[in-house]
């Protein structure tokens, strides 16, 4: 590490606000990866959980290691840096575990570029017996952990909070024996829940190209059960490190729910963490009275925020604490005068909300059951709440989706800034719109699995005509993804592990996908562009959430049908999707 990396290192550590104390010693030492800057990481409530977990575990010593600032990245490209922790500047082949927590399928290249850096081998087949093991969680392997499979000795499967005790008890168990690297692993597979080793698995293929299946060797399960957190016992996931270098500076973060009962159809977290939990008012404040001395910033965090059974309460406690409260998005359909009021008129400046689609039709093909009404209602509210900058979140490229699909976008836009505009007259600042389109990608878990990608050419066709039809729109701004970014989101979050194959090329060749795509025998499109069959094994199967394939694909057919989407009962008793049934319920 140079001097002018070392010097950064500590400048940030001197300001980072800390309420968790680390362990000075310990006989496992883990080094937490983040495949994206420390602004991004620190941000980032699931890395910093899983940072607390670690260290609050006496036989543990976490420290963290981030990818590069861009301004340094050619330094590690050219062999002049090698990565090392945060806390100690220690070298990453000194500790025990790298365990990656990896959010975004897009952030795999920098997963495989700090092995590098870190003077390992990509593939773990390739690693010494003396090099550390190296794991990878997170909500994107939680979804698919195939594409790495090559790359990782092996994967958390599940939630931070029900995986890192038993996985240290694990690790303790086989600390006295003298075992070999592959012992060690098939040890972890064998007793401990939640822990995957692909290298335990082997995957078939048909002619066509298709998994057949996955056969596990040994005493290896068939497959892996996500394990879950019990929200009656421990914390909520909150930050344990406030930082001012974040995208949310200076606030402390705190999980109030975890999972989302609505059912919209695309959405991951509606199916991987059924059912929806939620913690106390009372278990929430006092996280937030330990952070009082520290900042006056608390965000909200949830799929669903305002779902939240007791929101009002909540927020009431908050603001009269003095404390300002904020969220990512509210639902549409929740936000309240109620709501409103309890959060007060000096938190809101700008608020997000989804409706996803443009057109009722197309909602209810996708489960998000909204009216225009409901839309514009929202906006009337927040407006008259003294919110300057409202955004909205769409979606293009959903199965489907037509031109009057699109037309229906521009005049829900144009009627919300009329609300707006009405609302907000006589005031001296006009309100901004901002749109935030979004590239639709089908995501495992969830009922539109089975559909398609769009394909880079129609979605910037649809994305050419939506600028057009609002570029002269006064006060209303559109916001675009990269198609061809989405296309590789697709690729990565719906491959097998011969993704893996062209994912290694882009890092060590340091060549772009297309000139991969154009290389390889194997065409991404396959993975990508294609329907899948109706009985076609998915490579995510070897993770078993607990709900059935069977439901998942009625759900699609009535998608496909434009039939409105079920919520989750949240009810022990039901056994609709076969999360919360017998295993013996299970398809």
């Amino acid at each position: 590490m140079s001097w002018k990396q070392r010097h950064r290192a500590q400048l940030r550590l001197s300001k980072e606000k800390t309420i968790i104390s680390r362990n000075p010693g310990g006989f496992l030492h883990i080094a937490l990866a983040f495949p994206n800057t420390y602004h991004v990481g620190m941000s980032n409530l699931g890395f910093q959980t899983v940072y607390r977990l670690f260290n609050q575990i006496p036989q543990v010593t976490c420290e963290r290691v981030f990818y590069p600032d861009p301004e340094v990245v050619s330094e590690f490209r050219s062999g002049r840096e090698h990565l090392v922790s945060m806390e100690s500047a220690r070298p990453l082949t000194d500790f025990h575990l790298i365990a990656f927590s990896i959010s975004f399928e897009n952030d795999y290249p920098a997963v495989l570029e700090m092995l590098l850096w870190a003077g390992l081998s990509v593939r773990s087949a390739d690693r010494q017996e003396r090099d550390p093991l190296v794991a990878a969680g997170g909500v994107a392997v939680l979804l698919n952990p195939e594409p790495l499979a090559n790359f990782m000795d092996f994967f958390f499967i599940g939630e931070a909070e029900g995986l890192a005790e038993t996985f240290v008890h694990t690790w303790s168990e086989a600390a006295g024996i003298r075992t070999s690297r592959q012992e060690l692993l098939e040890h972890f597979s064998e007793q401990c829940s939640g822990i995957y080793v692909p290298r335990l698995y082997k995957p078939i293929y048909a002619a066509t190209g298709v998994l057949q299946d996955i056969e596990p060797r040994g005493k290896a399960p068939l497959k892996v059960s996500a394990a879950k957190a019990d929200p009656r016992s421990g914390k909520p996931a909150h930050s344990v490190i406030v930082t001012q270098e974040t995208e949310f500076s200076d606030t402390a973060l705190i999980e109030i729910g975890r999972g989302c009962g609505r059912g919209c159809r695309f959405c991951a977290a509606g199916f991987i963490y059924r059912p929806p939990r939620f913690h106390s008012p009372e278990v929430i404040t006092s996280i937030v009275q330990e952070w009082m001395p520290y900042t006056s910033r608390i965000g909200l965090v949830s799929p669903a925020v305002s779902d939240y059974p007791d929101m009002n309460l909540l927020c009431r406690q908050l603001v009269a604490w003095g404390l300002q409260v904020h969220f990512s998005s509210l639902r549409a359909d929740r936000v309240s005068s109620d709501l409103l009021m309890a959060l007060g008129e000096n938190t809101l400046k700008a608020v997000a909300i989804a409706p996803e689609a443009g057109s009722q039709r197309l909602r209810t093909v996708i489960g998000k059951n909204l009216t225009d009404e409901d839309v514009l209602m929202a906006a009337e509210r927040l407006t008259d709440c003294g919110v300057q900058h409202l955004k909205l979140y769409f979606m293009i490229g959903l199965p489907s989706e037509t031109r009057d699909d699109l037309a229906a976008v521009v005049d829900l836009v144009k009627k919300v800034k009329h609300r707006v505009l009405e609302q907000g007259r006589g005031r001296k600042k006009v309100g901004i719109i901002t749109l935030s389109v979004h590239s639709f990608v089908p995501k495992p878990f969830t009922p539109l699995q089975w559909a398609p990608f769009e394909g880079v050419g129609g979605l910037r066709g649809k994305a050419k005509w939506l600028q057009q039809a609002l570029g002269k729109v006064a006060n209303v701004r559109v916001h675009f993804d990269m198609p061809k970014w989405a296309y590789v989101q697709a690729l990565l979050s719906r491959g097998d592990r011969r993704v893996g194959d062209l994912l290694e090329k882009v890092v060590v060749k340091n060549i772009s996908w297309s000139q991969v795509a154009r290389e390889s025998v194997l065409n991404p499109d396959f993975w990508v562009m294609r329907e899948r069959e109706l009985d076609e094994r998915f490579p995510w199967e070897i993770v078993d959430h607990g709900i059935r394939r069977s439901f998942l694909r009625s759900q699609y057919e009535k998608a496909l049908q434009a039939h409105p989407s079920e919520p989750c009962a949240q009810e022990p008793s039901c056994r609709s999707c076969g999360v919360c049934g017998s295993i013996s319920a299970k398809a």
